[in-house]
């Protein structure tokens, strides 16, 4: 009698599992690499608009401390909180006044908002007093 060839039902059922066990894992790992680099190109879009943002208050030349606020169009709002830095003396000699810029960009649904902040000091033409 010659002896039979093939798999048994058994051998085959260990198969599969074991293909699907290391199956699910790629797509696990395929979905978070998808996830995370999503992530890194909403926080590079968010960097541009930062950027921009700060390029134009920067051509600005008079800026007065407060908060201004608007969006890009794009499901991306910008924030900028403008304030005397707290660390210079009260009289500045000569033609320009220094501020600190808080910039945030944010983007989001409201229960997943993500954000990006800058912060940097402007100078602006001081005003006659």
């Amino acid at each position: 009698m010659i002896p039979a060839r093939g798999f048994t039902l058994v051998e085959i059922l260990v198969a599969l599992m074991m293909f699907a066990v290391v199956g699910g894992a790629l797509l696990q790992l395929f979905g978070s690499g998808l996830r995370t680099a999503r992530l890194a190109a909403d926080h590079t879009h968010a960097i541009f608009h930062a950027r921009s943002k700060l390029t134009e208050l920067q051509a600005l030349s008079h800026l007065e401390p407060g908060t201004i606020d608007g969006d890009f169009g794009d499901g991306y709002r910008w924030q900028a909180v403008l304030s005397p830095p707290p660390d210079l003396d009260a009289e500045r000699p000569g033609p320009l006044e220094p501020l600190e810029l808080d910039l945030t960009i944010s983007w989001g649904e409201v229960d997943e908002e993500r954000s990006f902040h800058l912060k940097s000091l402007l100078l602006s033409q001081a005003v006659p007093q």
